[in-house]
């Protein structure tokens, strides 16, 4: 069966990758050094492949499909913005917290 999503569920993925790119940008400029793809084109990637991520795992309904979808995403993030493990586990915590602040206002975000 294939579900036809609404326009009010579009405009709403559209708003929150739009937040949530923002978010990913800003933690980027936060962290120290030049990161590969450290712009607002290269944050919507980021924001898109984490939500890509995490909506494959979660389908799949494996269990620990979250640890799984979190270190596949680590090493997403330590591929697109060049960064190491513990780099891309900063970033990710960042974008977390970055996330919860903004989702307190109620405004949407993927992540």
């Amino acid at each position: 069966m294939i579900v036809k999503p609404t326009l009010s569920q579009i405009l709403s993925f559209i708003v929150s990758w739009l937040v949530s790119g923002v978010i990913i940008y800003v933690v980027l400029k936060i962290y120290p050094g030049k990161q590969r793809m450290e712009s607002f084109w290269g944050a919507l990637v980021a924001a898109l492949v984490g939500e890509i991520i995490y909506t494959f795992f979660y389908w799949l309904g494996v269990p620990l499909a979250s640890l799984l979808a979190l270190v596949v995403w680590l090493y997403a993030i330590r591929k697109m913005f060049g960064v190491g493990w513990i780099g891309a586990a900063i970033i990710a915590f960042l974008i977390y917290v970055f996330s919860a602040i903004v989702s307190f206002f109620g405004v949407p975000t993927l992540l």
